[in-house]
């Protein structure tokens, strides 16, 4: 008998059925797709319109408009002159709502760019007063008529406090925005917060800051983007027996009574044009040990815990802040623009340490030394990182950027003369060659992963602020170091035969200016 493969009538007859019923199946599927389809043509999604082309695989999007306080980037019609800011921190619960507080009145001096009939500003986390029936006041300067409020509100998803008037501010005139508020002084890191620690089995409680790269709106309204900058006039009211630190130098201290609290009420110095992220407001019994630059009539002063103080372990830092100021001084042929330069370490701190123009605040192990104890890794810290912090009174707070997608141009170049300041302070440690170990090998493993980025990114890409949060990681640091490192090797092997037009370090530091700073 042949060999071979037999089917039954019947088995034969269902597969037939089968097959017809599949061909009726994928028919009816297919009306259904297509009739979808042309129902769904134009859908708005999210505020997005999604229209369909003639390739199936191809969508195309037209975003619809969006009103200005539904985008995260301030508009350009107004241009912030100065503030006059007063912040009252509370260093104890408040009974009625069993919260640490603070409490402030802030006036920004505004332009207007373009005639405009809104305000936006930031704001996030404040309780405003109503004045006049609303979040603020508005008041024409100069001549200017200041049109009424319609109406005002708090965007809390964007973080603003927007301002609808009944008539238009004119371009070329300037404007005051008054507001009195109410924060939480948290202990959330951020903004200005509250930091505690026990000495001597005493609790204690400071009142700090932390305005990198979005927190300067938590502690009072203003124009929290870095190229915005502003003139701020501080005046910080405290506890009797407490200090108070801010940006400049104090000018006034004077013992009062608000409400039947004796309080002391210090009015500090005006500002350099500035960012609102370089802002600082601390409050505290702190004690510190005092230095200058030679030559300059500039303070320098360590601040930390009393005990702290009274062991020594802010003296390394002194010792080695003015020379490394002199350095940078000559480096980037310009003389420290401030009259002093207090550095602050803090019980509690959530980065390394922040170059707050004039008031630098650091975590403990970035700033005090104790030669006790500590090692010789821990010297070397304390020095880098001071260095760093210093090398940006210059690049980063005299020129800033204009936005944080260009973040690793400020911390790359920052991080690379930290190297020459260090070396400059500590010749024989020779810790310019550090450089590859320290941060070109740590930044090869983490730029190899999926979660690498470029150095830099579009405007567009970086808007809210866990987006710029982001931009605060290995590759913005050591990545740019690496960078920063190549050009100026790359420098001098180009100029070899022609070493008299070799640029200075102030015609690098003119370059990176017109890149993407703002003075």
């Amino acid at each position: 008998m042949a060999k071979g493969f037999y089917i039954s009538k019947n088995m034969g007859l269902a597969g037939l059925l089968m097959g017809a019923a599949a061909v009726v199946i994928i028919i009816a599927l297919a009306a259904v797709y297509d009739k979808e389809k042309t129902k769904n043509q134009n859908i708005p999604v999210d505020g997005v319109t999604v229209l369909t082309t003639a390739s199936p695989d191809t969508i195309s999007t037209i975003s619809t408009p969006k009103d200005p306080w539904e985008h995260y980037r301030l508009p350009d019609s107004l241009s912030p002159v100065s503030y006059n800011i007063t912040l009252w921190p509370r260093l104890v619960v408040n009974a009625s709502t069993g919260l640490y507080i603070f409490t402030g009145q802030s006036a920004v001096v505004f332009q207007c760019e373009k005639d405009t009939d809104l305000i936006v500003i930031h704001c996030n986390k404040l309780n405003l007063t109503l004045l006049d029936g609303h979040h603020a006041r508005l008041t024409g300067l100069d001549g200017a008529t200041a049109p009424n409020v319609k109406t005002s509100w708090l965007q809390v998803k964007t973080e603003y406090l927007v301002i609808q008037l009944n008539g238009k501010l004119a371009a070329g005139k300037s404007y005051r925005l008054s507001t009195d508020f109410q924060g939480e002084l948290a202990d959330d890191l951020k903004g200005f917060y509250r930091s505690e620690y026990t000495e001597d089995g005493v609790k204690k409680v400071v009142a700090t800051s932390q305005m990198q790269a979005t927190f300067a709106r938590k502690a009072f309204p203003c124009f929290d983007e870095p190229a915005m900058k502003a003139v701020f006039h501080i005046t910080l009211i405290h506890q009797r027996g407490t200090v108070a630190l801010s940006n400049g130098r104090d000018v006034e201290t004077v013992n009062t009574t608000i409400d039947g609290t004796e309080v002391t009420m210090t009015r500090f110095e005006p500002t350099k044009r500035m960012s609102t992220y370089l802002l600082a407001f601390i409050v505290s019994d702190f004690a510190h040990i005092t230095g200058s630059i030679e030559n300059d009539n500039v303070l320098v002063r360590i601040w930390a815990r009393r005990k702290a103080i009274a062991e020594g372990h802010g003296h390394y830092a002194l010792n080695v802040t003015g020379p490394m100021l002199k350095f940078f001084e000559r480096y980037y042929n310009a003389s420290y623009p401030l009259s002093k330069s207090d550095q602050i370490a803090l019980p509690d701190f959530n980065a390394g340490a922040m170059e707050n123009w004039g008031l630098i605040t650091y975590r403990e192990t970035a700033l005090l030394y104790d030669p006790a104890i500590s090692s010789v890794g821990n010297k070397e810290r304390v020095l880098t990182v001071v260095a760093h912090e210093l090398a940006h009174m210059w690049f980063g707070n005299l020129v800033t950027l204009r936005w944080w997608n260009d973040l690793w141009l400020n911390e790359g170049f920052a991080s690379y003369v930290e190297y020459l300041g260090a070396d400059y302070a500590e010749p024989t440690w020779n810790i310019k060659e550090q450089i590859i170990l320290n941060d070109v090998h740590k930044v090869f493993a983490v730029d190899a992963l999926a979660s690498s980025h470029p150095l830099s990114r579009k405007e567009e890409e970086v808007n809210q602020p866990d987006e710029i949060s982001e931009m605060f990681n290995t590759i913005s640091y050591s990545k740019a170091i690496s960078y920063s490192k190549v050009l100026y090797v790359l420098e001098h092997l180009l100029q070899q035969g022609s070493p008299c037009s070799r640029p200075s370090p102030t015609a690098r530091f003119s370059m990176f200016q017109n890149i993407s700073y703002s003075k």
